[in-house]
C-alpha cells in the first residue's frame, strides 16, 4: 500500500474564499485501491486486513465515490452508497456516504468541504435520492455541513446481579440453538427482513451488506473468540429470533467471568425478543453482557427488573440531511395533519434555502412546496436532518434556541407529526 505523498511545502496551497485549496483536483474514484493509502494514514496508519479489504470493496461503487489528489496522488476520499432505508411510512432510496477522510499532510484545506460539496450536488442535479445519510465518527464535524443527528443508540452493561425480568413473559415452547452465522446465514436475513419496516433507520441487506453485517475477521475480535448466532425457535420450528454475539475469556478469584458483547438482535414477536436476552443473560461462563448499541427505546430497558444497574448511556449515532427538501420531506409520512410554513436556512444546498409548505393529512401523506406565504417556523438543514426519520424533537430544538417559532402553536404541532414511535435506530456501518 503506497504512501501519500505530502505537499513540497505543506502551507503552499491557499485556500480561496469559499473554495478548496488551490493546486487540488477532484474527480471521481476509479477502485477501492485508492481508498487504501488514505484511510492508512487518516485513521492512525492502520490498514485494513485484506479480509477486511475484501468485504468493503465488494460494496464500493466508483461511479458514486470520490477522491481528491494533489501532485496526482488520492488525499482525500468519500465513498458513496446506493442504500435503501426504511423512514416513517416504509421504505425510501437514500444516499450513504462513508470513509470520508483526509490524509494528514492536507487536513485544513476545505477538501471535506468540496468532496460533499460535489456529493450533494451531483444527487440533486441527477433527482437521484432525496436523503444523504452517514455515521460520524466524530460528532462535531458534519453539523457544519446541514446533518443533523437523526437517531440515537444506546449502550448497555448488564452485571449478573441485575439479570432478573420485571415481566413474566410467556415463552412457553420457545426454543434455542447456537451455531455459526453462515450457518444460519438465510434465517437471519429472513428474520432481518420481517422486520425491516418496523423501525425507521433499518437498511435493506443484500447479499453483499449481509456479509458485511456478520463479518468476523479474526483481527477484530480483540480477544474474543468467534462470532456466535443464537437463533429462537417456535414449536413448530419456525426461526423467530437471533443474535450475534461473541464472549472473550475472563475470570476473577478463580470464577470464570466471560464478556459476552451483543452485536445485533432482531425477532419477529415480542415473546421470541425476550427469549433471545433472556438466553443471552443465562450464558454459561458469561459475566456482564453488554451490547455498544441499541435502540433508545430497546424493550430490554423494560424488561430488566433493575435497568439502572444496565448503565444505559446515550450517544449520538446516524447522522441525516436532505438532499432536497422538497422530496426529503415528501418521501416519508406523519405521525398527525400539520399545515405549516418552514423558513429554511441551508448554506451548503442553496436550493434549499426558502420558504417551504409542508402539508400531511390524516392519513400521513405529505406535499411540500415553496411559498410566499409568511414563515411559521424557522430552521436550519441541521435541524431538517434531525427530525428526518422521526426521533428528533422540534421542541427540544425551539429549546436549545436552534428552531423559531413565529405562529404560536406550529411548533408544537410540527413536532408531534415529525415524531415517530418506535425511534429510528441503524446497526449497519457504512
Amino acid at each position: 500500500m503506497g504512501k501519500v505523498r505530502a505537499a513540497a511545502d505543506p502551507a503552499e496551497p491557499v485556500r480561496p474564499a469559499g473554495g478548496p485549496a488551490a493546486g487540488y483536483t477532484f474527480r471521481a474514484a476509479a477502485e477501492w485501491a485508492e481508498f487504501g493509502a488514505v484511510i492508512d494514514l487518516a485513521y492512525g496508519g492502520h490498514p485494513h486486513s485484506p479480509a477486511h479489504s475484501a468485504v468493503v470493496g465488494a460494496l464500493f461503487e466508483p461511479k458514486r465515490s470520490l477522491v481528491a489528489c494533489y501532485g496526482g496522488r488520492p488525499c482525500a476520499t468519500l465513498a458513496g452508497y446506493a442504500l435503501e432505508m426504511t423512514l416513517p411510512g416504509g421504505p425510501v432510496p437514500v444516499a450513504g456516504i462513508g470513509y470520508v477522510a483526509v490524509a494528514p499532510p492536507h487536513r485544513r484545506r476545505g477538501l471535506m468541504r468540496e468532496l460533499l460539496r460535489r456529493a450533494l450536488t451531483a444527487l440533486h442535479e441527477e433527482r437521484a435520492e432525496p436523503v444523504m445519510v452517514l455515521h460520524s465518527t466524530e460528532p462535531g464535524i458534519y453539523g457544519r455541513f446541514g446533518f443533523g443527528v437523526a437517531s440515537q443508540a444506546v449502550e448497555v452493561s448488564v452485571p449478573p446481579e441485575a439479570r432478573a425480568f420485571s415481566a413474566d413473559v410467556d415463552t412457553a415452547g420457545l426454543v434455542m440453538d447456537v451455531g455459526s452465522p453462515e450457518d444460519a446465514g438465510a434465517v437471519v436475513a429472513d428474520i432481518y427482513r420481517a422486520c425491516l419496516p418496523q423501525r425507521p433507520g433499518l437498511l435493506r441487506r443484500d447479499a453483499a451488506w449481509q456479509r458485511r453485517a456478520v463479518e468476523d475477521e479474526p483481527e477484530g475480535r480483540h480477544g474474543a473468540g468467534r462470532l456466535l448466532c443464537m437463533v429462537v425457535s417456535g414449536p413448530g420450528g419456525e426461526a423467530r429470533g437471533y443474535a450475534l454475539y461473541r464472549l472473550r475469556p475472563a475470570w476473577e478469584r478463580s470464577r470464570p467471568r466471560y464478556a459476552l458483547s451483543v452485536r445485533e438482535v432482531f425477532a419477529r414477536d415480542p415473546a421470541a425478543y425476550a427469549f433471545v436476552w433472556r438466553s443471552l443473560l443465562d450464558t454459561d461462563l458469561a459475566g456482564t453482557v453488554s451490547a455498544a448499541a441499541r435502540p433508545v427505546d430497546d424493550p430490554l430497558l423494560a424488561l430488566l427488573d433493575d435497568p439502572r444497574s444496565a448503565a444505559p448511556t446515550v450517544r449520538d449515532q446516524l447522522y441525516a440531511r436532505a438532499v432536497d427538501l422538497d422530496r426529503a420531506l415528501s418521501a416519508r409520512t406523519y405521525s398527525a395533519p400539520v399545515d405549516v410554513v418552514l423558513e429554511v436556512r441551508d448554506a451548503m444546498c442553496p436550493w434549499n434555502t426558502g420558504r417551504w409548505r409542508l402539508a400531511a393529512d390524516a392519513y400521513g401523506k405529505a406535499a411540500c412546496v415553496r411559498t410566499r406565504a409568511a414563515a411559521d417556523l424557522v430552521l436550519s438543514a441541521r435541524d431538517i436532518g434531525a427530525v428526518l426519520l422521526g426521533g428528533g424533537s422540534l421542541v427540544q430544538l425551539a429549546h436549545a434556541g436552534r428552531v423559531t417559532e413565529l405562529r404560536p402553536g406550529a411548533l408544537s404541532a410540527a413536532s408531534t407529526a415529525f415524531r415517530h414511535d418506535p425511534a429510528p435506530f441503524c446497526p449497519m456501518s457504512f
